[in-house]
C-alpha cells in the first residue's frame, strides 16, 4: 500500500492486514520487536506509574509487559481485529483498558503520568501528527513522561519515517516537553521526554 500524504493511514489498512494474520507484524517472533520490546521497557524512567496511556497497542504484546509497571493502563489501537487478540492475551490484568481510537480525532479525556507513543507515528499525516502532539501534551500531566518508539527508517505503507515524527516532537514542542535523552539504536529512535510543569496547554495554542 502506497500511502496518501494527505489522509492518515485508515484503520481499514490495519483491519485488512489483520484478517491476513494475527501476528502481521511478528510481535511474537521477530528477533527485532522483542528486542524493541525489551528496550522500551528498559527506558521506562520510573518502577511503577499511576495512570499510563498506550497508543498503538495492535495484538497487546507490549501491552502485557507494560501492565506490570502500571497501577491503571489504558491501551488503545486503530483496529478493533487487533484489539480482540490483544483482549485474549491480556484478560488476566483487570489493570488494563482497552479501546477502539481514532487518533488524533478521538482521544481520551482523562490526564496521564505516562504516554507511550510507539510505531504509530508515521502511520499519521504532517497536520495529524501536530494535532497528536497537542493532544498528547494536553493530556500529561506535570512532570509526567512521553515515550516515543519509531522504526528510523523509512517504508513503503509508512507517510513519515521515525526520524522526523520524534523529531516534531523533540524541536517543537521544546517550550513544554524536556528532552531527557535518545539512546541511539541501529533501528529504533527511541526519546525520553517529560512535561514541564511551567508551562498549560493554554499557551501551546497562542504560540
Amino acid at each position: 500500500m502506497k500511502p496518501s500524504e494527505s489522509e492518515s493511514v485508515p484503520s481499514s489498512f490495519f483491519d485488512e492486514t489483520y484478517r491476513q494474520s494475527t501476528d502481521p507484524w511478528g510481535y511474537t517472533s521477530s528477533f527485532y520487536e522483542t528486542s524493541k520490546f525489551r528496550t522500551t521497557i528498559r527506558s521506562l524512567p520510573k518502577v511503577r506509574f499511576k495512570n499510563a496511556f498506550e497508543i498503538g497497542c495492535a495484538i497487546g504484546v507490549l501491552t502485557e509487559k507494560l501492565a506490570a509497571k502500571c497501577d491503571r493502563l489504558l491501551s488503545v489501537d486503530y483496529s478493533e481485529l487487533g484489539l480482540e487478540e490483544a483482549r485474549k492475551r491480556c484478560r488476566n490484568l483487570p489493570q488494563v483498558r482497552f479501546e477502539q481510537m481514532q487518533i488524533p480525532q478521538q482521544f481520551p479525556t482523562e490526564q496521564f503520568d505516562l504516554i507511550l507513543f510507539s510505531e504509530v507515528g508515521y502511520y499519521l499525516t504532517v497536520e495529524d501528527l501536530h494535532k497528536t502532539q497537542e493532544k498528547i501534551i494536553d493530556r500529561l500531566l506535570p512532570g509526567g513522561f512521553l515515550l516515543m518508539v519509531h522504526y528510523r527508517f523509512p517504508v513503503e505503507s509508512f507517510i513519515l519515517n521515525g526520524e522526523i515524527v520524534n523529531d516534531t516532537f523533540i524541536k517543537e514542542s521544546a517550550p513544554f516537553l524536556k528532552h531527557l535523552g535518545d539512546p541511539r539504536q541501529k533501528s529504533i529512535r527511541l526519546d525520553l521526554a517529560r512535561h514541564n510543569k511551567r508551562y498549560r496547554m493554554d499557551l501551546f495554542q497562542r504560540l
